[in-house]
Order: C-alpha cells, then structure tokens, then sequence
C-alpha cells in the first residue's frame, strides 16, 4: 500500500467554473512533477467534461475519491510557472474565480469543450477576419432588416469586430452576411504581407532603458514608434523580448510596415482575429524564442515571452486595455504585476495626454521621464474659443469658414446618432426604454427618423407628440449624423472635410488638419463620474496636436477652466496638480482603490441591497469598511433588470468579497466586481 501511494501524483488543476477554487486530479505517475505547472488536461467534471490548467502539485489530499486526468493534450506547458504565478495574483486581484482567469488567458483554439452528445472534444473554430463598416453615417441605408440594421450600428460603434464579438452580442450569420453582400461592411483577412510594407523614418541608433517604470508624453505618436524600435532592436540584439500593446487592430495594422521593414522575422502579432492555428503557433514559439518583438492588443499580456524585458502599452489611457468580461483586468495594472515578477522588466507608458495616474507616477518618482519634453509645445496653431449655442450647432460664421477656406477639416462632435433625446415640456421628462428606464437615442436611416435603446438596443418609432399629454415633443442634443447633415446641407459635397466622434484611442490613426473644429466637448464634465474633468482635459488638448493652422473649440467655458486654461498657456501641469488636489480631498484614485460592486435583479431596490450588505458585513466581522452606496446606477435599469451599486474604497479584505458574491447568488442577485474601473456609473 505504501509503495503504490509513492507513485501516487496529485495536481490541483484551474476550472473554467464560477467557483473560486482549483481541483484536485490524479495523474499518471510517469509525469515528472516540475514538468506539471502550467500544462493543460482535459479532466472529467460532475456530468461532463472540461479543459483546465494545471496550477500546483498537490501533497497528501484528503479526499478520498479523486478522479483522474483524461489526457495532456500538448507537449509543453501553455504557461511558465512564472505566469501561473501572474494568473493567481489577477485572479486574487480583481477577485476573479482562477479557472476562468486561466482559461481566457490562453488562446482559444486551446479553450476546448466537450460535447456530451457525440462524446468528442470541440476545437475553437478559426476565426481569421475582422469586420468594419464601409459606411459613414446610417444616412441612405436601405432596405435592411431591423437585425441587419443593428449590426451596422453595433460595427459602426466599434470601428471593428471580430465574428466572436459578433456571436456575443448576439448576432446571425445570416445578417452578417447580409450586410457584407450590401457593400455596407467589409471584410478583412488580417494578412501582413511585404508589399504593403513602408519605410520606417531613419533609425540613428538603438535606444536601451533599464528596468523601471517610464512614462513617455512627449513626443506625438509618429515619432514615439521610432523610439519603440530603437529600444526594440538594443533588446534584441541582446536577446531580450519586448512587447508593445495598443488599444486598436486598426492601430496594429497601422504601425505594423515600419516593424516589419526594420525586424522581420522576429517581429510577432498577435490579437483575437488572428487565425487559431496561428495563434497557438505563435504562442509557443514566444515561448522558446528570444530577443523576439511582439505587438499586439492586451491578451497579448498573458503569453509567458522569453526573456520579457520591456513591455510599453501606447495610448495607456484608453478604455480598450480594461477588460469587460471577468477576469475584468487592466492592462496597465497586469503590467505592473509582470514587473513585480520579473525583476528586470522595464514598463513604459505613452501617451501624448497621459492619464492622472501616470503623471502621479512622475510626480511621486516612482516613474520617470522616458524622454524629457513638453508635448504642447511642439505645436503652435492659433487656438479660438468660441460660444456652443445647442440650438444652432453650427452657426453661419462657422459653416461660411469651412465652405470659403481652402484647406482641410476636422469636425468632432464628440456624440454618436442624431440627436440625444426626445424630451416633453409639460411632463418634464424623456421619451425612455420600456426595459431600461433611459432616454431613447435618435438615430436616422434612410432620411427617417427613429429611436433606440442605448443599452439593450431595442428600437422605437419616432413620435413627434407625446402620448401621455399630446404635447409637441422636442429634440434635445445633437449628435455625428447632425452634424454631417447641417455640413452637407450648407456645403454640398465638398472634399477634404473629414467627421469624426472623438479622437480617443486614434493617435495613430489620424493625420494633420489645416483646420480643426471641436463641437463641445463640454459634455465630458457633465459625466457623473470623478474622471469627468480628465477626459474633459484630454478631448480639448487631442485636437490641438492634430491641428496645423487653426483650432476652433465650441464651448462654454472660458479661459478661467483649468483645462482650457493649461492648453492655452501649453502648461499640462496646470491641470493635473489641480485635479490630483481634488482627488486627494475627494479620496478619488491615485489616492485610494476603488472596487465598484454593481447588484442585478429583476425586483431589487437599494433597500434590500443594504440590508444584504450588512448581512455580510456582520457575518464576515468586518469592522473597517468605507463605502457609499447603495445607490441607483446611472443607467438604473438594464434588461427589465434594476441595478443598484456600492462603491467600496480601500478594502482591504477582498477575499471576504468572494463569500458577499455567494451570499448574492443564494438570494438569485447577479454581482458583478469591478476592481479599479475605469467608470463608477
């Protein structure tokens, strides 16, 4: 008996089930245990069968009935126990069960499922294209379905969409189809071939940075990617890696010539579309090959690259590096937890316009200055500030200037649709969604009018009348489609004059304007959330670099905001010592950790949100907790489902967060943990 428990070897492998725990498996004992962490195993779960990540040999377990493994599948672990060591601490992080936190850490063409049915493992399909809209606004759209029509929408939104993102959303093949056959999508296979390639600006010399943190915002996007390939090819001629993250395919593809012109070979991409066949590929070639360049979106993070030395996230401010799906992680803070592990990594974060926590970084001397430099003072456009009249969006001065002037524009509107609500005076309210209880957005197609849900996507039918008290209804707010309409109508068709929502996320993306207008960005401090007056600070400075002549903000601020105040005297410091001033008082990130609890049910008030709290609090004996809440969310209502949210501020027993989302599930309320959001409404 004790010979045949020697040979015994257990493992605690990673699930993908919302349990926040491993499993104990046997395994054949012909396996050499440090060649164990990090592999995948196909293992038999309750009535079926799963995919999991081993995370730990396990010692003696108590349990007397322990299954087997079915099989290893590959011939190498999917991750190093280095980055087994990652996925722990994202896990524990952002209190996120560690299965599901593994299982999409890793490709998908690796995430199989069983079928019970036929008995046989499913292979994730291939999914090599990405899908973006070949149309501008939804005027002249026609004869679509209303399924059909909210693709459009939904890639309009997005830019760009793989067939996954498709599928979670909730659309056929049928409509995609449709609108590809209409000409009002394209499709693109994502190969990078050499004739597209383009010569990189002339490379002096290579750029080495030790290990630290770096925050680079002086230099505009163009000429930081020379600097990317500078400290690139010292990496690799010293046989160290480096990965280069940014918030966008289209950003990768962009920047993705001047790469391959300078490394060949050596240079990896990597993101969701890429065919699965080729991701698992290059997954482990990364790990065994080194002094390799990889650029790629933020699942890049998780590939275990040899010899990682410098890891640079591009616009790092941008929303497109938190994940909306659990394990809702940040790439900026995974980056920082792969520089706690590897010793001798170097993160930098770039951005013309850093965000707050970057620049607290710089002013506590945890980060430096890549490159020393005031960014607004590269540019020297006339700056003019003029009165936003919501009832004429556009006046005549304006609309004459763009129509008599001979170079080209910029118009961003900073909204999306037509026009934000439909509002009745007498009630004193909007025009709102059945099933989520918020103003119902105008939108346009094919010259006619109609109404949609922000959140659910459910469409109505413009009225003009109310139906509760027949009073003519008003128009409140505008939006692209507006503006483009006012354009058009004033201008015709003339060329050179480009319209766009915002520039966030688009650095790369787009070029110099004679003449940039922006339409109010005003909007951006009426959010209901403490990082308002950043992205206020961000959506009048954007512009700014992108403008060669004039620059023309429509506001109703004046020169007395600090924003405006710190781009009219090129001094950015001016904004952010003043509203890191305001944080601190406020209690307000850099200056705590927030983690947004967000309770979903049908019949939910704040009432039983608060006694289920003190439920926990009292059944966990917690005795320091700052809160607020429980309060509406902004959007209060989605899916016929109420949503009531908590706001915790430096907790710090977040483990004890995991037996609150247990609490909540017995009493059939969705929780929902967002550690670090980016948003609190």
């Amino acid at each position: 008996m004790k010979e045949k428990e020697d040979k015994e070897l257990f493992v605690e492998v990673a699930l993908p089930v919302s349990l926040f725990m491993t499993f104990t498996y046997k395994i054949p004992s012909y396996y050499e245990a440090n060649q164990l962490i990090g592999r995948r195993v196909l293992v038999p779960f309750r009535n079926t069968k799963m995919t999991g990540i081993i995370t730990d040999i396990s010692c003696n377990p108590e349990y007397k009935k322990i299954k087997q493994i079915e099989s290893l599948p590959d011939k190498e672990p999917v991750f190093t126990e280095e980055y087994i060591k990652l996925i722990k601490q994202v896990s524990e992080y952002y209190i996120s069960p560690i299965g599901i936190t593994a299982y999409y850490a890793m490709p998908e063409g690796l995430r199989w499922k069983y079928n019970k049915k036929t008995q046989k493992w499913i292979k994730a399909v291939s999914e090599e294209k990405v899908y973006t809209p070949a149309v501008v606004s939804l005027s002249g759209i026609q004869r679509l379905s209303e399924k059909s029509l909210r693709l459009l929408e939904f890639i309009m939104e997005n830019g760009e969409v793989t067939k996954s993102q498709i599928k979670e959303a909730g659309f056929s093949e049928s409509s995609l189809k449709t609108l590809i056959k209409r000409g009002y999508i394209k499709e693109e296979k994502l190969i990078f071939t050499e004739d597209r390639l383009k010569q990189p600006d002339k490379i002096f010399g290579e750029s080495p940075v030790e290990k630290g943190i770096y925050i680079y915002n002086s230099e505009p996007a163009k000429k930081r990617l020379n600097k990317y390939i500078h400290i690139s090819l010292k990496n690799t001629k010293e046989g160290r890696s480096t990965l280069i993250l940014f918030p966008s395919i289209k950003a990768i593809k962009e920047v993705f010539p001047y790469f391959k012109k300078v490394f060949g070979d050596k240079l990896f991409v990597y993101f969701d579309p890429i065919p699965e066949k080729e991701k698992i590929k290059i997954w482990f070639n990364l790990k065994k090959l080194q002094g390799s360049i990889t650029i790629g979106t933020h699942s890049s993070l998780f590939i275990p690259i040899k010899n990682l030395s410098t890891i640079i996230i591009e616009e790092e401010y941008s929303e497109a590096y938190k994940n909306q799906r659990t394990p809702r992680y940040d790439a900026r803070r995974v980056a920082a937890l792969i520089h706690k592990i590897k010793e001798k990594n170097a993160i930098i974060y770039s951005s013309s316009i850093p965000s707050v926590e970057s620049y607290y970084l710089l002013k506590k001397k945890i980060g430096k200055e890549l490159f020393k430099g005031n960014i607004l003072k590269r540019k020297n456009p006339k700056i003019t500030l003029r009165k936003f009249s919501p009832e004429q969006i556009l006046d005549r001065k304006i609309l004459d200037f763009i129509k008599n002037e001979s170079g080209n524009f910029l118009l961003i509107t900073n909204r999306k649709g037509y026009a934000s609500f439909l509002y009745c005076n007498r009630c004193e309210d909007e025009i709102k969604c059945d099933r989520c209880d918020i103003p119902l957005k105008i939108y346009t197609k094919n010259g006619e009018k109609y109404l949609r849900c922000e959140i659910c996507g459910k469409k109505y039918t413009y009225k003009q009348i109310c139906s509760e008290c027949e009073t003519p209804l008003k128009e409140v707010g505008f939006g692209i489609e507006k503006v483009e309409k006012s354009v058009k109508e004033y201008i015709g068709e003339k060329e050179k004059i480009d319209i766009i929502s915002n520039l966030s996320g688009k650095e790369f993306l787009t070029n110099e304007y004679d003449y940039v207008i922006n339409i109010n960005p005003d909007i951006f401090l009426y959010i209901p959330d403490f990082r308002g007056e950043e992205s206020f600070f961000r959506a009048v400075c954007m512009p700014y670099l992108k403008t060669k002549k004039e620059y023309i903000i429509l506001t109703n601020q004046g020169k007395e905001n600090i924003s405006i105040n710190a781009l009219l005297n090129k001094k950015p410091e001016i904004f952010y010592n003043e509203e890191l001033k305001k944080r601190k008082i406020s209690g307000y990130p850099p200056f705590s950790r927030l983690i947004l609890l967000t309770f979903e049910k049908k019949e939910l008030s704040t009432e039983k949100v608060e006694k289920l709290i003190k439920q926990w609090i009292n059944k966990e004996k917690i005795n320091n907790i700052n809160y607020e809440g429980p309060f509406l969310a902004y959007h209060q209502t989605a899916r016929e489902r109420k949503r009531i949210q908590v706001l915790l501020k430096d907790f710090k027993e977040k483990e004890k967060i995991i037996n609150l989302y247990r609490l909540s599930s017995k009493k059939g309320i969705k929780l929902i943990i967002d550690v670090d959001p980016r948003k609190i409404f």
